[in-house]
């Protein structure tokens, strides 16, 4: 039987390990024996910034009109949707994830960035329950999109960005909008998360079908990441897999030695996004490796394209691309020198 919701088991922590802040459960959420009760309501909650509140969250809820009608939502400019991984929060840290991604997009330009948190369902050490609510999150964002959708948000301007776990996440509410005659514009997936979703079945993972165009940043390949290509264009910045350039010395430097190998590589896949959103064409890619089949009538590999890893990639890209970065921050090729 599950817990009951008041459980201490239920309750849900902070504690910080190898510098990085991770989510705490003394027991899963989920269905199974002993698991807590999932709350979709109060577990996965969707938090909106624009210029106008850069740093106070805005909660938004499905269905409530009232709190969408008096909020800062502008159905004028783009919205970007963002997905943390396992064991992270939209809140908390500013160097995490979620807050890094927000605030490159405000910093960039006007935007809509709604940070989805349900790190309730994605709280260590539980990592095989986490994976097992990953449907349920996913129906939950879908429906929220489909709400926004009715509420009169223009499709075309939706982008929904992943990270790790969240890329999966992603993939799944792609599918799922799509049974109400939806498809989402876009989905990155940063670095999908490799664990349990090494299936063949492209619905047990994101796959090109989840949106009309999906890109994927790989970075972490074969340890916490997936190596395969899973999207229209994937990105394989310095081969795709760990370590990528200057994880070791960076992570020496802080006395956070167990990172080197479980942490830096991966998370370098948001932090090359988030360079991408403040210059669009700082990651082009150096090659294309594609194959001859054709695809939505296009042929997978467009070598004719200039090709950008991140905010720049082109829709109509198809194929595997690669390319190589620098060391430490600006890590792009073409991007901007700090003075």
């Amino acid at each position: 039987m599950t817990l009951p919701s008041t459980s201490i088991l239920c309750r849900i922590f902070t504690f910080f390990f190898a510098g990085s802040p991770l989510i705490y459960s003394g027991a899963p959420r989920g269905t199974c024996d002993s698991c807590c009760p999932i709350r979709e309501v109060k577990d996965i909650n969707f938090y909106l910034y624009t210029n106008q509140n850069p740093t106070d969250a805005y909660q938004l809820y499905l269905s409530n009109d009232q709190r969408l009608a008096e909020s800062n939502l502008n159905k004028s400019l783009p919205l970007v949707i963002y997905l943390h991984g396992f064991s992270e929060t939209s809140f908390g840290d500013e160097q995490q994830s979620s807050q890094q991604i927000k605030d490159a997009f405000l910093k960039a330009g006007n935007y809509n960035v709604i940070l989805v948190d349900y790190s309730p369902l994605a709280a260590v050490p539980w990592y095989t329950n986490s994976v097992d609510n990953v449907p349920i999150v996913g129906r939950y964002i879908a429906r929220f999109l489909r709400y926004l959708i009715r509420s009169g948000f223009p499709k075309a301007q939706i982008h929904v960005i992943g990270f790790s776990l969240g890329a999966e996440v992603a993939g799944f509410a792609g599918q799922q909008i799509q049974e109400w005659g939806i498809v989402l514009p876009r989905i990155t997936g940063l670095d999908p998360a490799l664990p349990f979703f090494n299936g063949q079945s492209s619905n047990q993972r994101l796959g090109p079908a989840d949106a009309y165009f999906v890109d994927v940043i790989h970075t972490d390949g074969g340890v916490l990441g997936n190596p395969e290509p899973l999207g229209h264009a994937d990105f394989y910045p310095n081969d795709g897999v760990p370590l990528q350039p200057g994880c070791a010395r960076q992570e020496i430097a802080n006395n956070r030695w167990l990172n080197i190998i479980i942490g830096c590589s991966h998370q370098r896949a948001w932090q090359y996004f988030v360079e991408s959103v403040a210059s669009a064409e700082s990651f082009p890619s150096e090659s294309c490796e594609g194959l001859k089949e054709q695809f939505d009538n296009e042929e997978f590999c467009r070598k004719d394209m200039k090709a950008f890893m991140g905010m720049g990639a082109d829709k109509r890209l198809r194929g595997k691309f690669y390319l190589s970065t620098r060391e430490e921050s600006p890590f792009g090729k073409n991007a901007p020198t700090r003075t």
